[in-house]
């Protein structure tokens, strides 16, 4: 009887420390003087990949319309634009996931920006797509939105779905 109480005991006590991890162990913060941009919504540092999270931006290759409905590198213009953002100083990521590609996905920081994720929402040049029922940056995009900032001035397809319809071919 004794033995069954212990398991009983043992189980609560693993499960509450599972769901306390995070604040009993919190992520470890990555911190560079300076960030490899890859595209709008990806950055290595030290040598390791970072995902934004919350954040979905146009990839590399791909265009967008401008209000007058001509086609514009909105990709190169997304990379511009994260490039610009972690340029000035230090950059800091707290992972809180991996995605399917191994990268870790993060909350990242530069010397005068808090969250890139928001600014480039902000900017116009990345969406917030609602994941598990809600959006990250829903106020930020919708700021973006009304004044036609980046993706905004004209047509695009989501990310999601220019990527779909053009996959990578693996190496």
């Amino acid at each position: 009887m004794i033995r069954k109480g212990f398991f009983w005991v043992l189980l609560i006590a693993l499960i509450a420390l599972w769901a306390y991890s995070d604040d009993l162990f919190p992520a470890e913060v990555v911190t560079a003087h300076s960030a490899k941009v890859v595209d709008g919504d990806t950055l290595i540092l030290n040598n390791k990949a970072f995902r934004l999270s919350g954040i979905d931006a146009p990839e590399y290759r791909q265009m967008c319309k401008d209000g007058a409905g001509k086609d514009w590198p909105c990709g190169k213009a997304a990379r511009v634009q994260l490039v610009a953002f972690t340029t000035p100083g230090s950059i800091s990521c707290t992972p809180t996931a991996t995605d399917q590609y191994g990268r870790a996905v993060a909350k990242c920081s530069s010397a005068t920006i808090p969250d890139l994720g928001k600014a480039m929402v902000q900017a116009g040049l990345a969406i917030s797509p609602a994941e598990r029922g809600a959006a990250a940056y829903e106020q930020a995009e919708t700021s973006a939105k009304t004044a036609k900032r980046g993706i905004w001035q004209g047509a695009f397809e989501t990310p999601a779905v220019w990527r779909a319809a053009h996959p990578r071919a693996i190496p």
